[in-house]
């Protein structure tokens, strides 16, 4: 029993992995092509730079969130100190850089947002 265990727990790590790999690939793609339209559509280096940070931040923070889920199932089936210590230093990086993303992600849709929205008409006029 304990063998099937980890050999399921050792696929669904690779599993999870694969999946990493995918989302990755295909955030950078998407990146990519985002940077190639907005270029060639003619808009500012700046507003083409912010919208290419963000896609490819939200799908960097998916991807971080597998890898985590893979190291999760990798350590639990047969947890010794030396592989705790370092699930936990993984942990603590990606926690550490998914919050800092995150919060970049939100500052930059809320600049993005103000700068989108029309100057409101003062009230002094």
């Amino acid at each position: 029993m304990e063998t099937a265990l980890h050999l399921l727990a050792e696929r669904l790590s690779q599993t999870l992995q694969f999946i990493t790999m995918l989302l990755l690939a295909f955030g950078t793609a998407a990146a990519l092509w985002n940077l190639l339209r907005g270029l060639l559509a003619g808009r500012t280096a700046a507003s083409v730079t912010l919208e290419v940070w963000q896609g490819l931040s939200r799908w960097l923070l998916l991807g971080l969130e597998f890898m985590l889920a893979a190291d999760l199932i990798d350590t639990a089936v047969s947890p010794n100190w030396d592989d705790i210590g370092k699930l936990g230093a993984i942990a603590a990086i990606r926690t550490l850089l998914g919050y800092f993303l995150g919060r970049d992600i939100e500052l930059a849709r809320r600049i993005t947002q103000e700068s989108e929205q029309p100057p409101s008409p003062s009230k002094d006029a």
